[in-house]
């Protein structure tokens, strides 16, 4: 059985880059009319015909549960929709769901997870430990990045905290490494803490461990809205703590969502997204 990172590298090197299209539907950004599930459905569905059609993939996708969730249960089924037809195209898809509660709670949020949204893998806070993670593991085809190091301002109020000399955020990887099925875990780790990304890095490297990162907060020039992270700076930080950057996924959302915003030009909203992610694949230098 192919582990995480295995998964992850053979993705990336088949599509050519480590892109991860996060999928974050702000109904007032986004160039449509019609009902709200509606138009988030499109809003999915419209990226991944623009994709196919330029002939540029990402190597994952990551649909942000919450903005669906906000709008109902119509919304709820078109977030379905939206993660089943990118992982039929081979996609490899990251629910973006932050999960994480005792241990039966966590079976059955597992269980929609991997079952009806179609998820390769899906993000869960770590906090209430092992068994709140194991349930997102158990499965063949399961997997789970854990919240590790984040991108938002607010991640040093606790993850940064440092523990006999070790930030939080290390006793949190040394101990997830411990527990059964983290040949299946990976970890959330942001674009907007590189000297943090550099050090987990070369952390991983030291202990002679190999895991994924999801790596969000990297945006695209141009367009407003993102964390501020550069994918150059992300593939140079991980190469520089002794990683290979091909088993890792750079996140960018509001970059290649609203990339149409650079000229205007609404119609082509779902073209501007795909053209973006090959603009951001070719950044990487990978």
């Amino acid at each position: 059985m192919a582990t995480l990172s295995e998964k992850i590298g053979a993705r990336t090197r088949a599509v050519g880059n480590n892109v991860c299209f996060g999928i974050d539907p702000i109904l007032e950004r986004i160039p449509l009319e019609g009902a709200p599930d509606q138009v988030v459905e499109r809003f999915g569905l419209g990226f991944l015909e623009a994709c196919l059609k330029r002939g540029v993939m990402p190597a994952a996708v990551k649909p942000n549960a919450a903005y669906y969730e906000a709008l109902g249960p119509k919304a709820v089924d078109s977030l379905q929709k939206v993660c089943a037809a990118w992982r039929e195209a081979g996609v490899f898809v990251v629910l973006d769901a932050k999960r994480g509660d005792i241990g039966k709670s966590s079976g059955a949020y597992a269980q929609a997870a991997f079952g009806p949204f179609c998820a390769s893998a899906v993000t869960v806070a770590p906090y209430m430990g092992r068994d709140s993670v194991e349930p997102f593991l158990t499965s063949p085809e399961a997997a789970a990045f854990l919240l590790l190091r984040t991108s938002n301002p607010g991640a040093r109020d606790f993850q940064d905290l440092m523990i006999d000399g070790e930030p939080l955020y290390l006793h949190v990887a040394r101990k997830a490494l411990s527990w059964a099925g983290s040949e299946k875990m990976g970890f959330v780790v942001g674009a907007t803490a590189p000297q943090e990304l550099e050090t987990i890095a070369a952390w991983f490297a030291r202990e002679g461990r190999q895991a994924s990162f999801l790596i969000p907060g990297v945006s695209v020039p141009g367009v407003a809205g993102g964390q501020g992270g550069g994918i150059d700076e992300v593939v140079r930080r991980l190469r520089g703590g002794g990683s290979d950057p091909w088993i890792h996924l750079v996140n960018a959302s509001s970059g290649l969502n609203f990339a149409w915003e650079r000229d205007g030009n609404r119609q082509a909203w779902a073209e501007a997204g795909a053209c973006a992610l090959e603009e951001l694949a070719a950044i990487a230098g990978l």
